[in-house]
């Protein structure tokens, strides 16, 4: 990532792509937070993480939204790499940009999959554990008073969430 004072003298559309990039990694942290939290099981720090991720990705869809307003939409390292107005040197620091936008959005993504599966898993083992307090599951196995075995589950509910 640019320090700050090499941001302020970047060509306008590399400061676009400077900001994406900042922004898009924001989005990667706040994606690993919310699966530290998933797998931690704290609500509390999950909800954190989601409003994190939220207000990060609010500020990517800003800055992304700004990039293609200068006309940078598609395929940004060959727009920066031809680009007329920047010189050779603002042409290397804009493809490196654009390479970390392509690399810190493929990653996102990734992550994005592998916490949509965790809440998935995290969701089914919740609704089982549901149904066999309700007495809806099929195949559990439960133990009368005589400590004989009863396969139905019973007719009884457990308890209601």
């Amino acid at each position: 990532m640019l320090a700050r004072a090499e941001q302020d003298t970047l060509a306008p559309g590399l400061d676009t792509l400077a900001r994406e990039a900042e922004a898009l990694t924001r989005v990667l942290h706040a994606l690993e937070e919310e699966h530290d939290a998933l797998v931690s099981s704290d609500a509390q720090r999950l909800e954190s993480a989601i409003a994190d991720k939220n207000s990060a990705l609010e500020g990517y869809m800003t800055a992304k939204s700004a990039r293609e307003s200068e006309g940078i939409a598609q395929n940004l390292q060959a727009s920066v790499a031809n680009h007329p107005q920047l010189s050779a040197g603002q042409r290397a620091t804009g493809v490196e940009l654009a390479s970390t936008i392509r690399t810190a959005g493929e990653s996102c993504k990734t992550l994005n999959h592998r916490n949509g599966m965790l809440i998935s898993a995290l969701r089914d083992r919740t609704q089982q554990a549901i149904n066999i307090v309700r007495g809806n599951d099929v195949g559990v196995t439960l133990y009368g008073q005589q400590g004989d075995a009863h396969l139905d589950g019973g007719s009884r509910v457990l308890g209601t969430a």
